[in-house]
């Protein structure tokens, strides 16, 4: 991608621009405000729900007394002294309160928001007929199990059963589940999971009326959510990534850590397993730090902590094992609960990491190994594949450069450029490969060997090819640029579009100034530190690093496979620089060039240096019989229309494009190559789950910058908009 000019200052606004600013657009804050109105429309069963909610609290006085100790409360909330006294119409009217005042930001608020976002999924109707069937099922399911548990012995059913409880989390719980049935399975499983969690925990440690109902929404929503959305409910298992392996295997001893701080934070509590919490943090500290310690090392596919899990999972199978039956041979009842648990859940732990063993093979901190068969790939012998095989885009040239790590596989024949950066390892372009079949399938090695390292995989700048591979896969891509390309043999500068670039030529002309192409390691040194001086300012002007990544510089420029546009005066003044990437078909021929460095001199140079340049070469690689030229694409600008299709990692993207419009000038360069009337090919960036964009665009960040401090940011960023 070419590195940007500097950029100009914004010319004054005109007389016209003024004369129809009472026209002007609303101000972002009226956009902000239709925008959450047209938001509360597509919600109104939520919305009125949440209204009657509030309306009743304060006709009762329950939003600021609790409403436990009204005189209402028996008459109104749900339970088995409810049922009991015939009052059946309480699973309906003990929806809409709280027990106590705080407990309506939960109960109202978490409405709200889960119940919201299924409405927005599944529909108003839809979510209505959940959201009440949950709830219903809910309240009278555990008044069953309670009123049976209190004809025994079972301590926690005797006292629930004198108890009345009030809320519509139950139907909001399962709204939820039925709603996540509509999303793609890494986010479907993820809010399976969380919310399996939190209710059976809860259910088995705090052992609420409330907690019991939430569990049983969830088995409902479970239950009915594929088959309502049209994708009926099947125990299958799905092809599990080495990666997911590793979440589940360190979740589970995340789940461990946090049952042991719960148990040391919380006051004794009788749940419908028995008596849990009221023990000592001191005791169980160095248990939670040593599972949180095996979860980070799972996460990360170390096979040394996996080893460390499977010994301490299987010790503490025989040490349950032999409290259960201690408990059992003293016929403690309300004890045995407990012991059971703890035993299933070192059970599933070790079943957990025995199927999961193939997750744990990385021994390296860094970098992806290479696959056994396979020779490590050197940036020569990438450069000799890509040459031989053709380039699979137009920036592939950039693949060359050094700062680049290189991994291949056995097979097929080819090569994935990457650099490593914070965790992730982000391909850069397409792979390098003879057919679009072996590209994919080293796209999807590339992605299994990264996971296998512990690193977080994704390409950038890949092109539409990998786009579709990605919706083959389910992945996730998201547009970061647009590419503007240039087709040649037809190309004119004739008519009014082309004003400003037959302006620059012709002003060069008068000037004296000539178009050059040359290889820049050949040139004499005068020449060469001319466009060192060149450069060099252009970065100290900036504020900042010189950027990297799909950003070439000088050094780049001086491979002789690099040809090099120049301004030179008739003085052998350089006015302005511009380096041109190859493009190799797939016989290895050049049929292309791609435009990557461009500079001018900051002080005396002709204000349409650029035009001149791009101009001047276009019109030079014509006559030579090439098909084509690319003037890359700006990172972060393009391709983000205001249809209705954004998404937040849209808008995320965006607004980082604005923060570095003033330092970069991404979205000027873009303003700027539309001059000479290309055509968009779309940029990606493509990653095997959305959850993981936050920190590959860390790693981005540090990959174009790499030497950048955060001060220097920082500092820089308050500059550019003061």
């Amino acid at each position: 991608m070419s590195t940007p000019p500097p950029t100009s200052t914004p010319a004054a606004p005109t007389a016209a621009a003024a004369a129809g600013a009472d026209t002007a657009p609303p101000g972002p804050r009226a956009a902000r405000a239709r925008t959450a109105l047209g938001f509360l429309l597509t919600i109104p069963f939520t919305l009125s729900v949440v209204t009657v909610m509030l309306v009743l609290g304060v006709a009762t006085t329950a939003l600021w007394s609790p409403f436990e100790d009204s005189a209402l409360f028996p008459h109104l909330a749900y339970g088995v002294p409810s049922f009991e006294a015939g009052r059946w119409w309480t699973p309906v009217t003990g929806s809409f309160f709280a027990l106590v005042p705080w407990q309506y930001v939960p109960v109202a608020g978490g409405f709200l928001l889960l119940v919201g976002f299924a409405e927005r999924r599944l529909g108003t109707s839809r979510t209505a007929v959940v959201a009440v069937a949950c709830q219903l099922l809910g309240v009278l399911v555990t008044a069953g199990v309670v009123a049976a548990g209190a004809t025994t012995t079972w301590t926690w059913a005797t006292e629930a059963a004198t108890q009345l409880d009030a809320g519509f989390s139950a139907g909001a719980v399962g709204a939820l589940t039925v709603a996540a049935a509509t999303l793609r399975r890494s986010w479907r499983d993820r809010i399976w999971i969380v919310t399996g969690l939190y209710v059976v925990l809860s259910t088995v440690f705090l052992g609420s009326l409330a907690d019991v109902e939430h569990l049983v929404a969830f088995a409902a929503g479970l239950a009915v959510g594929p088959w309502l959305v049209g994708r009926p409910a099947a125990l299958r298992l799905h092809r599990t990534t080495r990666r997911e392996l590793r979440s589940l295997a360190s979740g589970f001893f995340v789940v461990s850590a946090v049952i042991l701080l719960l148990a040391s934070l919380s006051a004794p509590a009788t749940g419908p397993l028995g008596e849990f919490g009221g023990q000592s943090l001191a005791t169980n500290a160095p248990a939670i730090v040593l599972d949180l310690v095996i979860a980070v090392g799972l996460r990360h596919g170390r096979r040394t902590w996996w080893r460390v899990a499977m010994v301490l999972s299987g010790l503490g199978v025989v040490l349950n094992a032999l409290a259960l039956l201690l408990v059992l041979a003293a016929l403690d009842g309300d004890g045995a609960p407990l012991a059971a648990l703890g035993l299933l859940l070192d059970v599933g732990a070790v079943v957990i990491l025995l199927a999961g063993r193939r997750g744990f093979r990385n021994r390296r901190r860094s970098g992806i190994s290479t696959p056994p068969g396979a020779v490590a790939p050197s940036r020569e012998s990438a450069r000799e594949l890509l040459t031989s095989l053709g380039s699979p885009s137009r920036l592939s040239w950039m693949s060359t450069w050094e700062e680049n790590s290189w991994w291949s596989p056995a097979t097929p024949l080819g090569v994935v450029t990457y650099q490593s950066y914070l965790g992730t390892a982000i391909g850069l372009g397409d792979p390098v490969a003879g057919s679009p079949d072996d590209r994919a399938s080293l796209a999807v090695a590339f992605m299994e060997a990264a996971d296998d390292a512990g690193l977080t995989p994704a390409f950038f700048s890949a092109g539409p090819e990998l786009a579709t591979v990605a919706d083959v896969y389910g992945w996730t891509r998201v547009q970061v640029a647009e590419e503007a390309v240039i087709d040649l043999p037809d190309l004119e500068f004739r008519g009014k579009k082309w004003q400003d670039v037959r302006t620059a030529l012709n002003k060069g002309k008068k000037l004296g100034i000539t178009h050059r192409m040359v290889t820049l390691a050949d040139e004499p040194r005068e020449i060469r530190a001319q466009v060192r001086a060149i450069s060099d300012a252009w970065v100290t002007e900036g504020g900042l690093p010189e950027m990297g990544f799909t950003l070439g510089g000088v050094d780049e420029a001086l491979d002789p496979a690099v040809r090099v546009g120049l301004a030179v005066g008739e003085d052998g003044t350089v006015h302005g620089v511009t380096s041109w990437l190859p493009v190799h078909g797939v016989d290895g021929r050049v049929t292309g060039w791609t435009l990557d460095l461009m500079r001018r001199r900051p002080d005396d140079s002709f204000r349409n240096t650029m035009e001149f340049l791009i101009a001047s070469a276009c019109v030079q690689l014509k006559e030579e019989g090439y098909l084509e030229v690319s003037l890359s694409g700006a990172p972060l600008a393009g391709g983000h229309e205001d249809d209705g299709s954004a998404t937040a990692i849209d808008a995320v993207l965006r607004t980082v494009a604005d923060t570095l419009e003033p330092l970069y000038g991404f979205q000027s360069l873009h303003s700027f190559k539309a001059k000479f009337q290309p055509r968009g090919e779309p940029l990606y960036l493509v990653a095997r789950d959305e959850a993981a964009l936050p920190k590959i665009a860390l790693g981005l960040g540090r990959a174009y910058l790499p030497d950048a401090r955060m001060r220097d940011l920082v500092a820089a960023v308050r500059q550019s908009r003061g």
